[in-house]
């Protein structure tokens, strides 16, 4: 039977996809415009400017010649340029047009995309400030003199603006950036952090450096491999647990977080575990009564277990056998990490901007080169579908989530579309210059040839990821 109480949130839903299609479409719009705008002011032939794919479902004949049509698909548009992959006798079709005039129209669409994205996130960061990760640890009552507080090290609280390493920079505005500063370091390293606290409701624009010691080593795989930068910065973390089916009850009740273990009742004298491996460990060298202290609403909550009443003492000490002592399952090791919005002051806000843009950038490229030399897998990318589900996500969190979306989607669209892959901007572009440099064209027939196929395989890659996602 449908539930009508359902039907608000289904509409909700439906009205987040709606909305990051919207975003999708407008800047493949504004990419396609970039391309017309400059086509028009070099004379270049138009047949047909489209918004969206397939079917027309309207067209009008513009009187500067062109033909301007909505399509049925929301999910893509083009600017149809005379003689684009083929020939033709028209003097004023894109291949009868200078190289370098031709290299114009092309970047046009990726530059289009690039402002626009500049412009989402100067006015995000201008109106909110620019979102900051700050170290937070698992609850309010960790004393200060605990092992979180042990020698130089961020406090609670420390929203991070930058950290300098070896006398390099680096700005931090997403967690690849904690990867690109302190991967490969050493446990014992001194790295400075500038940092900013909360005043009020929003993070101070007046910040300070603070050196710290690095807790651990970082050997990062990928640009995923996040948790080890957290770990070397000292940022609280636990093991999640729930209990099984079997279990409940027999120790714990719900699901939790475990932060140490000790053999007296004593919270601050007891040993931070921070993984499995830990825990393992702390229970082979502590054979007996060990206290469990995992998170309270205002104050840590001990469990006594007693591992020397039951314990199979002649089998090996693992966690899976720990696991099932206890009648839980261990996840994963959570970090608490924090996020705000840093008003930074109109110049610094300008700035900024422009780094945030290019660390987007920056972040995709490394992303697809970690893709071919098997880094990160397939499973980590995803397609328009992909996109959208993720997009419609994010807006549903709010206005800000939208923009972020967007410039997201913006630079994207813009690098993606200049990589020298058939079929793209870029590899267009590659056509061109071998034609400027050696004041031939390649034929045009195998050109086209080359674009269709990179079309298909690019279409098939991206459905492939989109499955692979949902699989």
């Amino acid at each position: 039977m449908y539930n009508l109480l359902s039907a608000p949130a289904v509409l909700k839903n439906v009205g987040y996809i709606a909305v990051a299609v919207l975003i999708l479409l407008v800047m493949i719009t504004v990419h396609e415009a970039g391309h017309y705008f400059v086509g028009k002011i070099f004379k270049f032939k138009i047949n047909e400017f489209a918004i969206g794919m397939g079917p027309a479902i309207f067209k009008k004949k513009l009187k500067s010649g062109e033909d301007f049509s909505i399509r049925l698909l929301p999910l893509g548009g083009f600017c149809a340029f005379e003689g684009e992959d083929g020939e033709t006798a028209d003097e004023n079709a894109f291949s009868k047009k200078k190289p370098w005039q031709r290299i114009l129209v092309l970047l046009a669409g990726a530059t289009m995309n690039y402002l626009l994205a500049l412009l989402v996130i100067i006015f995000s960061f201008g109106v909110y400030g620019q979102q900051v990760m700050g170290a937070k640890y698992a609850d309010n009552y960790y004393p200060v003199g605990s092992e979180y507080y042990v020698g130089d090290s961020l406090e609670n609280g420390d929203y991070i603006l930058s950290i300098t390493k070896n006398g390099k920079k680096t700005g931090i505005y997403m967690t690849t950036d904690l990867i690109t500063a302190l991967n490969h370091s050493k446990k014992g390293e001194k790295v400075v952090v500038e940092v900013a606290k909360k005043d009020g409701d929003k993070v101070s624009k007046n910040t300070k450096f603070k050196t710290v010691v690095l807790r651990s080593d970082v050997e990062c795989k990928n640009l995923l491999d996040v948790s080890k930068t957290y770990a070397a910065l000292g940022f609280g973390s636990a093991i999640s647990f729930e209990p099984t089916e079997s279990g409940k009850d027999k120790f714990f009740s719900e699901a939790s977080y475990l932060f140490k273990v000790g053999v007296e009742n004593d919270y601050k004298t007891a040993t931070l575990v921070s993984s499995v491996d830990e825990l393992t460990d702390y229970i082979k060298n502590n054979a007996g009564k060990i206290y469990f202290f995992t998170q309270g609403a205002t104050a840590p909550i001990a469990t006594e277990i007693d591992f020397s009443a039951g314990w199979n003492g002649e089998e090996e000490i693992s966690i899976g056998v720990i696991e099932n002592y206890l009648g839980v399952t261990f996840g994963g090791r959570e970090y608490y990490v924090v996020s705000d919005f840093a008003r930074l002051g109109f110049f610094k806000t300008i700035g900024r901007s422009f780094v945030y843009s290019f660390k987007i950038a920056g972040t995709l490229l490394r992303s697809l080169g970690e893709l071919l030399t098997g880094k990160i897998g397939i499973n980590a990318v995803g397609g328009t579908i992909t996109t959208i589900k993720t997009a419609s996500q994010l807006i549903s969190y709010g206005f800000y989530f939208a923009l972020e979306i967007t410039a997201f989607i913006g630079v994207n669209l813009a690098v993606f579309n200049l990589l020298p892959v058939p079929a793209l901007d870029g590899a267009r572009i590659v056509f061109c210059l071998i034609e400027w440099i050696f004041k031939k064209p390649v034929n045009r027939k195998v050109e086209a040839v080359i674009h269709g196929v990179g079309l298909v395989l690019l279409l098939g890659f991206a459905i492939l990821v989109d499955l692979l996602q949902f699989i």
